[in-house]
């Protein structure tokens, strides 16, 4: 779409699905809707099959969470094409294509109006989806961000606030979910934020292409790392470098709910010996064609424990540190096996658990994307290996020389 509107040159266009019908006396009606509209009208939004013709205009119209709409009929092309996002969002900025003109409205609600009118001179064809997409708890779990991204763009970033939480996303040759990513990040309702993204050494033209054009706003910040240094070396770096007192992990594949740094430091609260806030999370599974399928929410358990996590393994995301007592006991250990590069997130839980104290919030806050092609799908055997390794080192450490272990990694 966006390529035909970027040659267009008409004033207005019409969007429909495949199967949608135009009636004889469509053009009649769309003739009566323009000569009535104003300078600040996006277009017009339809309600099919009524005998009623009436216009309503409305700058801030409420969609509902519970139904899923359709999106604009009419649309006025420079309004579209004008903007911080010119045009429609691609797979990458928006990967739930089917909501790409919903999207757009949202966006184009924060600066004009649009127009509901009744008519029959336009009739939808009426798809039922398939039972596996589970269509109405999708909508539910992405109603939220599409209304807060759309919100984000009219509200300028607050340079004076210092960042209340660090976001540290690593990325390595996974550019093409960047966009997606940091638009969670954009659309938080607290503005008090930093977000740092080191670049491992990819070595993709695509992450440099994505990370060329990330949104120009003074509380993101990139570093690029020549070599590839793995997940833990990466994150200590970012550690080092945090401005704010709590650092929540983002994978460059996941995204953010709205709300989320809002609520997990509200439940953080001002308690310092608080060492880590977590949630639950929703899942997508990804399929080969990167459609995202909504697989439900996902539950952390309420209490973690060293053996949990090594014995359980339960995904737990979102997490967000505090940063002094991360920086007491040293960051991510670099020095398990595989290097800090798999499952340094049980690792870390695990490190802290046992002298700290961690804080559950009862709500899904962040997005998890499960990937076939993900290092740790692809090797699900390795985590065997990496548990015994962490068993074999603490029995070293009870019954042998503690500085054995060090000795043996220098």
């Amino acid at each position: 779409m966006n390529e035909t509107l970027a040659r267009e040159i008409k004033p207005w266009f019409i969007t429909l699905h495949a199967g949608d019908t135009v009636q004889p006396h469509a053009k009649e009606e769309i003739e009566r809707w323009l000569r009535s509209c104003n300078e600040y009208s996006a277009g017009y939004i339809m309600n099919p099959a009524s005998n009623i013709d009436q216009l309503s205009p409305s700058r801030n119209r409420y969609v509902s969470p519970l139904r899923i709409p359709r999106g604009p009929l009419l649309w006025r092309t420079k309004t579209v094409m004008n903007g911080q996002t010119p045009g429609f969002r691609t797979r990458e900025q928006l990967p739930f294509q089917r909501y790409v003109l919903i999207d757009k409205q949202f966006e184009l609600s924060t600066r004009y109006e649009w127009t509901e009118v009744d008519s029959d001179g336009f009739l939808y064809l009426q798809r039922q989806a398939p039972a596996w997409m589970k269509e109405a708890e999708e909508w539910q779990a992405l109603f939220p961000l599409l209304e807060a991204g759309a919100q984000e763009q009219s509200q300028p970033p607050d340079i004076d606030c210092p960042p209340l939480v660090t976001i540290a996303l690593c990325t390595y040759n996974d550019g093409v979910y960047l966009p997606w990513a940091v638009r969670s990040v954009l659309a938080q309702t607290l503005g008090a934020w930093e977000l740092v993204i080191l670049d491992d050494g990819s070595t993709d033209a695509e992450t440099a292409h994505y990370l060329m054009r990330l949104p120009q706003d003074p509380r993101i910040k990139l570093i690029r790392q020549e070599e590839n240094i793995g997940k833990s070396r990466a994150l200590n770096r970012i550690l080092n470098i945090a401005k704010a007192p709590w650092l929540l992990e983002l994978d460059a594949d996941d995204w953010l709910a709205p709300d989320a740094l809002e609520i997990l430091l509200r439940a953080s609260g001002s308690q310092q010996d608080t060492a880590v806030v977590y949630a639950n999370h929703t899942e997508w599974l990804e399929r080969a064609n990167k459609q995202l399928v909504y697989q439900g929410v996902k539950a952390a358990p309420s209490s973690l424990s060293p053996y949990v996590l090594l014995h359980e393994a339960p995904a737990v995301a979102p997490r967000m540190f505090n940063v002094p007592i991360l920086k007491q006991v040293d960051g991510w250990d670099p020095h398990t096996l595989f290097e800090g590069r798999l499952y340094e997130d049980i690792g870390q839980l695990m490190k802290l658990s046992g002298t700290h104290k961690l804080c559950h919030v009862a709500e899904a806050l962040y997005h998890r994307r499960l990937r076939m092609t993900s290092l740790t799908h692809r090797h699900p055997h390795h985590y065997l290996k990496w548990k015994n390794s962490i068993i074999d080192e603490t029995e070293t450490l009870k019954h042998g020389n503690p500085s054995e272990r060090q000795n043996a990694h220098e």
